[in-house]
Order: C-alpha cells, then structure tokens, then sequence
C-alpha cells in the first residue's frame, strides 16, 4: 500500500502529529496552590506510586485487603476487614505545603506524610481496629 501525497491519503503524518505545537503535561493536583511565577507541574503518576506502595504494606496482614478506586477523579485505596466491613478506609494522597500527604478521604483528616509508608499503615491498622471496639 501507498501512503503520502498522491496516495488518497490526507496525510502522511498521524493524528498525534498534526499539532506540531502541542505540548503534554501531567496536571497538577487540584490541591496545589498556584503562586506568583511559573509553577512546575507535579505528576499524577506520584500519587499512585504513593497509593499503590500502602497497598503492598498491608498485603501480609491477615484479615485485611486492599482495592484501588477514583473519587472525583482521584485515586483513592480501600483499606477492607475481611470480617467487619464497618472498618473499613478510603485513604487517598493529596499534595499539600510541597509534599505528599495520605489522608483520610471521607474526613480529609491527615494521616502521614507519602514517604512515612510504614508508620502511615501502622497508623491505618491501629483506626481500624479501635473502631470496631
């Protein structure tokens, strides 16, 4: 087959190629402020690095599971008690004051910091199981 001029074909080049301008960004979480000057972008991929890592932390804990879902958008990890669902978490991770934060989604109560994963799942388990007392 002929592609190109000539070929019946509009183009040689691809969609993707037809806006030689266009540029692709990750776009910022809605929670970062925006201030005076150029603000770099902050990848979306981070965010579910941050989640996706929480979620290995509780693989050896029996009783417990994880399931990812998107609230508004945003990723968010379910942390569920396999015998009392009542116990169970929506964690998400939100960007504030130029860090990662987990944080409780149905409350927006902060948990740790992104990098703290150890002590922000020790902090999860712990809520989770003084609330079922």
């Amino acid at each position: 087959m002929k592609f190109g001029k000539g070929s019946g074909c509009p183009s040689s080049r691809g969609k993707h190629e037809n806006f030689p301008r266009a540029r692709s960004f990750s776009v910022p979480p809605v929670e970062a402020k925006i201030g005076h000057g150029p603000q770099p972008p902050i990848p979306q991929r981070d965010r579910v690095t941050f989640l996706v890592r929480l979620s290995e932390m509780f693989g050896p804990v029996v009783g417990l599971m994880t399931a990812f879902a998107v609230i508004d958008g945003f990723m968010v990890l379910n942390v569920i008690s396999q015998n009392h669902a009542e116990r169970t978490v929506t964690v998400g991770c939100g960007y504030r004051d130029g860090r990662w934060w987990f944080h409780y989604v149905h409350t927006n109560e902060l948990i740790r910091p992104a990098d703290e994963l150890t002590v922000a799942a020790h902090h999860i388990r712990t809520r989770m199981e003084r609330t079922g007392r």
